[in-house]
This record gives structure tokens, C-alpha cells and sequence, in this order.
């Protein structure tokens, strides 16, 4: 593993259809990179709240990026953390680019399950998210 990671909800449509360009542009549900200058993403801790109060009530089907932080570095893409704009008050983290979406700044894709309550976070353990905001950004 590179480094730490964090992970970005998005509509399974929208990522197949990035994929074609090899390069993914979405801030967030309906949202472009374009419109708010940042891609949304999470850490293991957030996952569940943004499932919950972002894509509470979408029907499509949505999958999860595991994103690298190293690899964004290596490719000059900051994670900007900004303080209290996560769920519950926390920092979340703001990726300042479009991401490649190639095997080392995505080293996975998984489809997110939708139970009778909503939307499953996985467990993420063996991908190496991060649990929280770094210290200095929180």
C-alpha cells in the first residue's frame, strides 16, 4: 500500500461513464469538479453519514473509490481538509482535482449494497482508509 486512503461515493453511471475519458470529474451527486472546484470524499469514519444523508434516497446503483492520497501527491492533486464541514462537525476532505482513474490513484472500485434500513458502508479495513482527518486538520 502507497499510503493512506480515502474513499468517494459516486453513481455507478457516472463512473462508467468517466472511464471512457480515464478520468473521473464528479464533486458529488449532480455535482461537477467544475461547479465546486473539488471532488467530495470521506474517510471511514464519515462513510456511513454521507451513505445516509447524501444518497439516503437514491435508487440507482452507487459504487465506492478507494483513493490513494499518495498518488494524488505524485500527480500535484492537493486533499485540501476543511474544518467542520464534515458530518458531525469533522474536517472533510476536499480533493482538488480530477482523479485519474487508473490502478495506483484507484486501487479499487466496490458496489455499495442497499439494505432494508439504506445504503451498506463496506468495510474497508484491508484497503487501508483512513479513520479520520489527519491530526493538524482536525
Amino acid at each position: 500500500m502507497a499510503g493512506e486512503r480515502l474513499v468517494h461515493v459516486a453513481f455507478s453511471d457516472d463512473w462508467e461513464a468517466c472511464e471512457r475519458f480515464g478520468e473521473y470529474d464528479v464533486a458529488t451527486r449532480s455535482t461537477l469538479l467544475d461547479d465546486t472546484g473539488f471532488i467530495h470524499a470521506a474517510t471511514a469514519d464519515t462513510l456511513q453519514a454521507v451513505l445516509d444523508g447524501v444518497y439516503g434516497d437514491a435508487s440507482e446503483p452507487l459504487v465506492l473509490a478507494v483513493i490513494d492520497e499518495a498518488a494524488l501527491a505524485d500527480q500535484g492533486i492537493e486533499v485540501r481538509w476543511e474544518p467542520g464541514a464534515g458530518p458531525g462537525g469533522t474536517a472533510a476532505p476536499r480533493i482538488e482535482g480530477a482523479l485519474q482513474m487508473d490502478r495506483v490513484t484507484v486501487p479499487a472500485v466496490l458496489p455499495l449494497r442497499r439494505g432494508p434500513a439504506g445504503w451498506i458502508a463496506p468495510e474497508l479495513g484491508e484497503w487501508g482508509v483512513r479513520r479520520t482527518a489527519p491530526a493538524a486538520s482536525a
